[in-house]
């Protein structure tokens, strides 16, 4: 391309200076054109035959999935499956341009919300695999890292990349054709226990299958651990408890837990850092206890370990713990999986019958179950539809309806979610991280989560409505609706100057000067709702 434009550009010395910016225009916008037609032939049906809207979104895909020298997936064993990996595997940029290159470019959260929309759903299924089994190789105390910052630097301080890692690995052998077999490809695993040196790629493979299988015992058995390095080395704000991790499954109800007060190992990451406000050190949003999306996350990669026991596809169909006096308990997938079914709806729905006086709205799903502040367990936040998409058979479908209509009045906004209800007494609407007063619920953007208007989530939320007003009975008028909501993202793709979705706004949809422009999981969630409405239209 290079040698193509420098001979074509040649001429344009030769002619009047009045004519080289039209001549300049004709020669560029036209390489453009054939560049994004030519990037969207090489992708899937659905892309390379699909909507004009369809075609801008995956896009996404060209602009955050690439080789990026400075920030390599860790090596993948040389034995593989076909076909092998290159010398550098493609990364994904969390967001352009504050997440492009170098250490801050890689996260295993963003990277396993955005995945499906931005490489399975257009094709690009051997990047896809190479993903999955490099973070598998850096797995550590049952836990997937955040920043990846090559493997070796990587921080183990979040609960919920390895949920999302387990809910991709479901997808990816659900919907690839042979799929299945990932989960007998091998991982080359960094770090074979939580005390070993880093080792060499090969020097201690296992399957793919084994490395969730250990992944779960260790949830299953608890696992309290302090995070290396702990200090202002890793991080310059987190309090002395914070860098203390736990996790582990509720024995009653099957639910994954973990945290604690003084970290903030969802998503809603923003630890407070404003000495003048008094919130250094006071994550915004801690989410301890069983946070709702990951027990729907829990749920869905249960039950699909579940199913590749059943058809013989791996040889283990059941976790192990051992308690302080020796005794052994078992449960296999399945039974863990249905003590979690029994107690979703019981333990996160708030009716009319439940009591507590935390409950301020009815009607909706807890934001989580046993959190150390406990009157955060009741706020309405955008979270709960994740679960109810991962895993529909948990809920009641007039109980996951009338939440969905709380979270469309109370949560809704143009273009994403809010992440918190506005009658909430924390809500702060405005997120600018450049705010430096004494009100610690804004200063240095410690509202980043409570408030400003996401748009991930809006993904999670459309599509989980399409499940359920299936199951309603109002499925043609909410396809229609979802027609007319997304019709503002796509207004914001042609206005956009980066021709992408923001990573948030704030209120009501207005600008956030601190958002990355474009954001991989926002490209790749508003994706797979045009994916969902494709299937559901076919069947009005």
């Amino acid at each position: 391309m290079s040698k193509w434009l420098e001979n074509n550009l040649k001429s344009l010395k030769e002619i009047p200076r009045y004519m080289i910016p039209s001549y300049f225009d004709v020669i560029i916008t036209n390489v453009h054109r054939l560049a994004v037609a030519a990037a969207c032939n090489l992708m899937s049906d659905f892309v390379r035959h699909g909507s004009n809207f369809a075609r801008r979104l995956a896009l996404g895909s060209v602009q955050c999935v690439s080789v990026c020298p400075s920030a390599n997936l860790p090596k993948l064993s040389p034995n593989v499956a076909d076909p092998k990996p290159p010398g550098h595997c493609a990364t994904m940029a969390a967001g352009l341009p504050h997440f492009a290159t170098g250490y801050m470019r890689c996260w295993g959260r963003d990277t396993f919300i955005a995945i499906r929309g931005l490489t399975l759903l257009t094709g690009r299924y051997d990047e896809t695999r190479y993903m999955i089994l490099g973070f598998g190789g850096c797995l550590r105390h049952g836990l997937i890292p955040n920043l990846l910052d090559g493997g070796q630097n990587a921080r183990f301080n979040c609960r919920d990349a390895i949920w999302w890692w387990l809910y991709t690995v479901k997808q990816y052998a659900e919907e690839v054709p042979n799929g299945k077999s990932i989960l007998k490809d091998k991982v080359s695993r960094l770090y074979p226990t939580d005390d070993s040196e880093a080792k060499a790629p090969g020097e201690a493979d296992q399957m793919l299958y084994e490395t969730i299988q250990e992944a779960l015992t260790i949830h299953f058995q608890g696992l309290a651990y302090r995070e290396r390095n702990a200090g202002t080395r890793i991080d310059a704000h987190m309090k002395e408890k914070g860098f203390n991790n736990r996790i582990g499954v509720n024995p009653d109800t099957g639910f994954v837990f973990g945290g604690n007060n003084a970290n903030c190992g969802t998503w809603m990451d923003k630890m407070g850092s404003s000495d003048k406000a008094g919130n250094r050190g006071i994550p915004s949003t801690p989410r301890d206890g069983s946070a709702v999306e990951l027990v729907g996350l829990q749920m869905a990669g249960l039950r699909f370990m579940q199913q590749m026991a059943e058809q013989k596809v791996i040889p283990v169909s059941s976790v192990e713990r051992t308690s302080y006096n020796g005794t052994k308990t078992v449960w296999t997938y399945k039974e863990w999986a249905n003590r979690i079914a029994a107690n979703f709806d019981k333990e996160f729905y708030v009716d009319e019958a439940s009591e507590s006086s935390y409950i301020n709205k009815r009607g909706i799903y807890k934001d989580t179950v046993g959190s150390e502040i406990p009157w955060t367990d009741y706020q309405l936040r955008c979270n709960f539809p994740i679960a109810l998409l991962a895993a529909p058979e948990l809920v009641d479908p007039k109980h996951a309806w009338r939440a969905l209509e709380n979270a469309k009045k109370y949560l809704l906004g143009p273009l994403g979610m809010k992440t918190l209800d506005y009658e909430d007494w924390g809500y702060r609407g405005n997120y600018d991280n450049s705010i430096d007063s004494d009100d610690k619920t804004v200063s240095h953007g410690a509202n980043y989560h409570n408030g400003p208007e996401w748009v991930w989530p809006i993904g999670f939320y459309l599509r989980a409505r399409l499940i359920f007003a299936k199951a309603n009975g109002v499925l043609k008028e909410t396809v229609a609706e979802t027609w007319k909501i997304l019709q503002t993202h796509l207004n914001e793709l042609q206005r956009c100057h980066w021709r992408g979705l923001a990573e948030l706004t704030n209120e009501n949809g207005a600008y956030c000067k601190d958002s990355c422009r474009t954001q991989a999981w926002s490209m790749g969630c508003v994706l797979e709702v045009l994916y969902d409405l494709e299937k559901y239209e076919k069947e009005l």
